[in-house]
């Protein structure tokens, strides 16, 4: 490996330094490190940042990150006198868009690989008008085959591609490229890109900020800490902020807290226990950013007490009513009150982070007396799944049947998977409805017995957005 110099001006050739011997091709930077290019030596990362080692990711276009090259160029000889110097890919903080006049535009990004590794990026590919196309040159300068090379026209918001073809070991760089066929003067969209990931490089050179919400409190991290509740933290952070205690956590900085009511913070919950008790119970909505101590706020009610049916008797959520003549009780499970979280069911979120998955503590589903609602959540775009768990059933010819009423309330493109299998990691997608869907009841024969973890999952929008717009949709 040589360090040269090249001029960055016309005609500048003299007072150069003299090309300088680097390092083995044959080292690695380990997690939390970075490749210093003068000194030639892995250096540790800076608190507020943070490096993957072997692995780099792109999701801040504030501006054109390092090594990545953009050009515009005209393919149609015919048109000699177009321009198309400016013709560019263009950062836009969250995604970097495609140029949208005639001209071919092309980003591109050199990485030398130390293994075979893999690509992924997202995009949003709306308009016909534009061909789009992803193809990667190897050190023998041979590419994708063109079968693959082109990108599909996106059905929603955000497709998460990734490249089918191993990233050889050596030089390779990536080409994404645009060009337009459009008539002249119609408007076209362009296609936007962000979150790219690749995995198998030796080195990063550079050191990636943290995100609004995390922070990194030492050098050489590999990756940033979410901040505690009632927290906040700014890009680049080294330590989160505490809000006082009439202030909660908000995307910028410490807010004011709400007074507490009756409409936006409090739930009114009934609960039957093995259907022969009843309780009414309140709780606040959590997250909880309210306060109960400002003017104007309520305070939480007291919950009832416990009573216990007598025999033939059962509960209806708010009180033990007899069971109707020639009836017996229904054997398997029913859940029409909801104070607290059944015992074999449970909640989690998944959060999308680059080709990433992580669980978060979150809560992802809240009681809420009549129904179990999605809660607000982090990010719109994260999974909040809801687990029913059943140990088995009896050997009929119809072994089972799960039904359940649900309706979602969305102002984008959500959606509201149901799912079945034999654990919450191992199932298929039975059912899924997308959008706005008034109140409905659906049904799900059962035919296996290994059949016995139900799912229902719910994304609010597959767009990606540090800013939340959709906290306010819900299925129910």
């Amino acid at each position: 490996r040589w360090r040269v110099a090249v001029p960055n001006k016309p005609e500048t050739c003299t007072g150069l330094p003299d090309p300088v011997k680097g390092t083995q091709c044959t080292f690695s930077c380990n997690e939390g490190e970075f490749l210093d290019m003068r000194s030639q030596k892995c250096q540790k990362c800076a608190a507020g940042t943070y490096s993957l080692g072997t692995g780099v990711a792109f999701d801040e276009w504030d501006s054109l990150p390092t090594g990545f090259v953009t050009q515009g160029m005209n393919m149609n000889g015919g048109d000699a006198h177009i321009i198309c110097s400016n013709s560019t890919w263009t950062p836009k903080g969250d995604y970097i868009v495609s140029n949208t006049d005639e001209c071919t535009a092309t980003l591109s990004y050199a990485v030398s690989l130390k293994k075979p590794g893999s690509v992924s990026f997202e995009y949003f590919y709306p308009d016909s008008s534009v061909y789009f196309e992803f193809f990667v040159q190897n050190d023998q300068c041979q590419s994708t085959d063109s079968e693959s090379r082109s990108m599909s026209i996106s059905e929603n918001k955000w497709n998460i591609h990734t490249v089918s073809i191993d990233l050889s070991k050596g030089n390779n760089v990536l080409y994404w490229r645009t060009i337009t066929y459009s008539l002249q003067g119609a408007a076209v969209e362009p296609v936007q890109l962000r979150n790219i990931a690749i995995s198998g490089v030796a080195y990063t050179s550079e050191c990636f900020h943290c995100k609004p919400g995390t922070h990194s409190a030492k050098e050489g991290s590999a990756h940033c800490s979410p901040c505690p509740a009632d927290s906040y933290s700014t890009k680049g952070a080294t330590v989160c902020h505490e809000c006082s205690k009439d202030e909660y956590a908000g995307m910028s900085g410490c807010k004011p807290r709400p007074a507490c009511t009756d409409i936006t913070s409090v739930m009114y919950s009934c609960l039957v226990l093995c259907l022969t008790q009843t309780q009414l119970m309140y709780k606040w909505i959590e997250p909880k950013i309210c306060s109960e101590t400002v003017k104007g706020a309520e305070k939480l009610p007291s919950s009832g007490k416990k009573q216990t049916c007598p025999p033939c008797f059962y509960s209806n959520g708010t009180a033990c009513a007899k069971c109707p003549v020639g009836t017996e009780p229904l054997i398997g499970f029913e859940y029409k009150w909801w104070n607290t979280m059944p015992s074999n069911m449970r909640t989690v979120f998944l959060v999308t982070e680059y080709v990433k998955v992580v669980l978060s503590v979150m809560t992802a589903w809240e009681v809420a007396g009549e129904y179990i609602y999605t809660a607000p959540g982090d990010q719109d775009r994260d999974f909040l799944m809801l687990t029913l768990d059943v140990p088995g059933y009896s050997e009929n010819t119809e072994l089972s049947r799960i039904t359940f009423v649900f309706d979602t309330e969305c102002s984008a493109d959500c959606k509201l998977y149901f799912q079945a299998g034999y654990n919450r990691w191992n199932n298929d997608v039975i059912e899924q409805w997308k959008g706005r869907n008034r109140k409905q009841s659906y049904s799900y024969l059962i035919q296996s017995n290994s059949t016995v973890s139900f799912i229902w999952t719910f994304q609010r929008t597959e767009e990606f957005n540090t800013v939340r717009h959709r906290h306010t949709n819900m299925s129910q």
